[in-house]
């Protein structure tokens, strides 16, 4: 049976009560559509750009006012929602907060957590400047739309998180994202993300902010035999992608890889 998940293509200010309002105005719309699950970006919270000293004092720990909020949200709306912030550290002394991805049922109760664990180093970023790595990966979880795997933005260029996923039975597999414009970067996106979704036998879908000239939106979904189900634009906009999560079973059943993998060579 098909579930509706809803990609919040936008971005994000540096004014919490701001991004509120643009929670709420996506909310609406994702349930008035059926939707059970609206993913927002990576940094939906506060943005990541500019005075990277804003970002970390702008943190909040999950049982803060954000959370709270977004949590009335999905209680309200009656849907799952799913979102980035900028988590204060328990130990502030090395200037740094955790960049935690949230998920909310549909009853606002928080259902898991995950403190992104490869920080983007890499084309002239320097995320760990101001970032602490998490050190868990996120443990499948079972939802009433399938059983669900999370990574964020530069974990996508790191198979083990979703291959590791799909070993724990993970039917679909979310990035929040916020990927940065680049050359090529769109193409390695989408290529990475229908990689990903193929050799897994899994749904994968990539929620990406947009924000001109930073980052390129371009939301992204791809099922398990390589069907694109979404391929967004440059702009901000809910995308709607219809999930199956019978799917993996039908793919596996086919190319049985995870199976057939040499675990005794590597």
């Amino acid at each position: 049976m098909p579930h509706t998940i809803a990609l919040a293509q936008c971005g994000s200010l540096p004014d919490t009560a701001e991004n509120l309002k643009t929670a709420e105005f996506f909310i609406h719309q994702a349930a008035n559509a059926g939707a059970a699950l609206i993913v927002f970006p990576e940094y939906f919270m506060y943005p990541c750009i500019g005075d990277p000293t804003l970002y970390v004092n702008h943190s909040q720990s999950i049982e803060g006012p954000f959370v709270s909020c977004m949590s009335r949200l999905a209680q309200k709306s009656g849907i799952w929602i799913l979102f980035g912030m900028n988590e204060a550290a328990p130990k502030r002394s090395q200037d740094k907060c955790f960049n935690t991805l949230i998920l909310l049922d549909d009853s606002g109760i928080l259902q898991g957590t995950y403190r992104k664990t490869h920080l983007f180093d890499a084309f002239d970023w320097h995320e760990s400047d101001h970032t602490a790595a998490g050190d868990v990966l996120f443990s499948p979880l079972e939802t009433p739309f399938g059983k669900l795997g999370l990574g964020t933005c530069y974990d996508l260029r790191f198979p083990e998180l979703a291959r590791s996923a799909a070993l724990q039975g993970a039917e679909f597999f979310i990035y929040p994202s916020a990927w940065v414009q680049g050359d090529m970067k769109a193409v390695q996106w989408k290529t990475l993300l229908a990689a990903r979704a193929i050799e897994n036998g899994m749904t994968v879908l990539g929620c990406s902010q947009y924000i001109k000239d930073t980052f390129i939106g371009q939301s992204f979904a791809c099922d398990p035999f390589g069907r694109v189900l979404a391929d967004g634009d440059e702009s901000s906009r809910l995308i709607l992608v219809p999930v199956t999560p019978e799917d993996s079973i039908k793919a596996r059943h086919l190319v049985p890889s995870l199976k057939n993998m040499r675990k005794d060579l590597y």
